[in-house]
């Protein structure tokens, strides 16, 4: 294949920015349910959902409600979520931007790829420019899908 059809079906791919949630996004939540965790003593890799994301000391790892774990960093961590003292963390209040992934691809982090299929996972907005993937039996039952209904 040359640079120039490559170029153009890069041009072409759906991507998701946050040009991407202007239309079919949802503004969402966390539940307030606690969550357990351990805080990373080595660096490491876990195999999350999505795919293998690396970790580094002092990153918290969270163990999701189907058991999945995914890394945190201590800065997002405690942005996010009340430490409850005893290995557990609840989540805090914080609005997020939510969609149904419309198309397959992968998203770059800066903790790993995260691979998304269309139908089959919410792309959440944390902020800008910063984005996460959750399988959607798993969005259902830890975001708030009240915005949901007629979408």
């Amino acid at each position: 294949m040359n640079d120039d059809i490559r170029q153009s079906i890069a041009a072409t791919a759906p991507r998701v920015d946050d040009a991407w949630f202007g239309s079919g996004s949802f503004k969402t939540f966390k539940h307030p349910t606690p969550i357990s965790y351990e805080t990373a003593t080595d660096n490491g890799t876990v195999d999350t959902l999505e795919g293998p994301v690396k970790y580094t000391v002092g990153h918290k790892i969270i163990t999701g409600p189907k058991g999945e774990r995914y890394p945190v960093t201590p800065i997002k961590f405690a942005a996010f979520y009340d430490d409850n003292g005893d290995g557990t963390a609840t989540p805090k209040k914080v609005m997020k931007t939510a969609k149904l992934a419309d198309h397959d691809g992968v998203l770059h982090t800066s903790w790993g790829d995260l691979n998304y299929t269309q139908g089959n996972d919410y792309i959440v907005r944390h902020g800008t420019g910063d984005y996460g993937a959750v399988k959607k039996d798993i969005f259902a039952k830890t975001y708030d899908t009240s915005q949901l209904q007629g979408k």
